[in-house]
């Protein structure tokens, strides 16, 4: 569904911000159990819980893009710092569809970026100061720590901010009510602290760059470029205590002066896909598709691009949008003839040919792709729902098989193994798999109504049975221990 996240990207500060007023329950949001910190910092095992919890509440009602592609550029940039890290945990990497120029962390790992801020920047370089900043803060742990100092003042619970904050996906104007009723000496405390948290943050960011051979001195430049743009994109009524980034003078001199003293010794370059992932944010951006059509065509006529041919990808995918099939084709062609072995052209074309029903021509898409990459996950997954599309279950299944042999499986990776098993009539291993889907997302109860479903399935084998009792046996006793503890709490 559409939805407004302007108010979402807050970020950790403000998912911190305590003392609200408003009540979550009023609203329907199931919020996360943060468990009691006791006057004790949290553990990392409560930390990656609370991440989870929060991802699970994201999941169901932020705009969080669902783009092959997309997801694996922001990983790979992502890993390409944090492995510069001696963080105990896992990182996470999520696009928001959001227009804001914001980022924000939640302890445990996962950090999440607006399309927004991705557009805004100018580079990868800018880019990933972002990124640096915010595995930062995970590192440095500063979501346990402002949650030990918010138990050592007594403050109201911790859930009710976030529950202000997923309520405010759904209704923005309610959500920044909600944050703004927080208690005025709280909010002078959480601002220094959250300063604090900044300054290190960008103080250890920028060491992550400069390791992973990135430009140290975008990250005073997108500053500057954030400083500007907070002018007209941030509500005037939004306190800036409730801000994740408040740029300030200083905080751009002080990134300067870390950049001139910590340099990369080989600065990379832009990456392709940085250029193709904007232009596709972009297009999907644009207030309606005729918007894109226009602002891609004005690039090629006029030369106002880094790369032609990335241009020309965002104007075939404005047109497809538009539903200028034939033209689109056109596009493409240039683009195949001059890149044939470009994997997102390919992937780009065939979804073009299955929105024009031209089923044969998408399969040899991306087939080909598959053919030229066959680890990549665009790829793998087109391939797959075009052999469905055709009835070709089988292909599909084995396909999906061989490729999630590596524990590569992903929440699509079980939607279409349950479409392949149901072309195929397996009923049980198509709920089997819905069930996983679930678990996958965190969606205990409707993972354990799958697996009674394929329970109860007529003429399973014994090792059907015992499989499917043995899965439904763990997720049950997981319910039951989630719902002991929420009663806990």
């Amino acid at each position: 569904m559409p939805v407004n996240s302007a108010r979402l990207g807050y970020g950790l500060a403000a998912l911190l911000a305590l003392g609200s007023t408003h009540s979550a329950a009023q609203e329907g949001i199931d919020l996360p159990d943060f468990a009691d910190s006791a006057g004790a910092i949290i553990s990392q095992e409560q930390e990656r819980k609370l991440g989870e919890n929060f991802m699970r509440e994201m999941r169901r009602q932020a705009p969080i893009v669902y783009d092959e592609e997309v997801e694996d550029y922001i990983q790979k940039l992502g890993h390409s710092l944090s492995d510069h890290t001696d963080y105990y945990g896992d990182f996470e990497f999520y696009v928001i569809d959001s227009p804001v120029i914001n980022a924000f962390a939640v302890p445990g790992g996962f950090i999440f970026f607006h399309t927004g801020l991705i557009l805004e920047s100018q580079n990868e370089a800018e880019l990933a100061s972002v990124v640096g900043h915010e595995i930062s803060h995970v590192t440095q742990r500063h979501g346990a720590r402002m949650i030990e100092e918010a138990s050592r003042m007594n403050l109201p619970m911790i859930a009710a901010t976030i529950g202000a904050i997923l309520v405010a996906v759904a209704d923005p104007q309610a959500g920044a009510g909600a944050l703004m009723a927080t208690q005025a000496a709280a909010a002078q405390y959480q601002i220094n602290f959250t300063r604090a948290n900044e300054k290190e943050a960008d103080a250890i960011g920028i060491r992550l760059m400069a390791d992973a051979g990135y430009d140290t001195s975008s990250m005073a430049a997108f500053f500057e470029r954030m400083q500007r743009a907070n002018r007209y994109s941030d509500p005037a009524f939004i306190p800036e205590y409730l801000r994740t980034h408040p740029v300030t003078v200083n905080r751009i001199a002080e990134a300067r002066s870390r950049a001139e003293s910590i340099r990369p010794a080989l600065v990379r370059e832009d990456s392709y896909m940085y250029h193709l992932i904007k232009a596709k944010l972009r297009v999907r951006a644009a207030a309606n598709p005729m918007e894109a059509r226009h602002l891609f065509k004005t690039m090629l006529d006029q030369g106002n691009y880094v790369h032609e041919e990335v241009a020309r990808y965002g104007y075939a995918l404005a047109l497809t949008e538009t539903g200028d099939f034939e033209q689109a084709r056109s596009e493409f062609h240039k683009l195949l003839e001059a890149y044939p072995t470009m994997v997102p052209f390919l992937t780009a074309a065939g979804s073009l040919e299955q929105r024009a029903r031209d089923y044969r021509a998408s399969l040899a898409y991306y087939k080909h792709a598959f053919e030229l990459e066959p680890e990549n996950r665009a790829a793998v997954y087109g391939y797959v729902n075009a052999l469905l599309v055709v009835d070709r279950g089988d292909e599909a299944k084995q396909l999906l098989r061989d490729y999630g042999l590596s524990d590569r499986r992903d929440p699509k990776f079980y939607k279409l193994l349950a479409e392949s098993e149901t072309q195929l009539g397996e009923s049980a291993n198509a709920h089997h798999s819905l069930a996983e889907y679930y678990l996958s997302v965190g969606e205990y109860p409707h993972a354990a109504e799958q697996l009674r479903i394929a329970r109860a399935t007529p003429g399973l084998s014994n090792y059907q049975r015992q499989k499917i009792i043995a899965r439904l046996e763990e997720v049950e006793s997981t319910i039951v221990e989630l719902d002991r503890e929420e009663r806990r709490h």
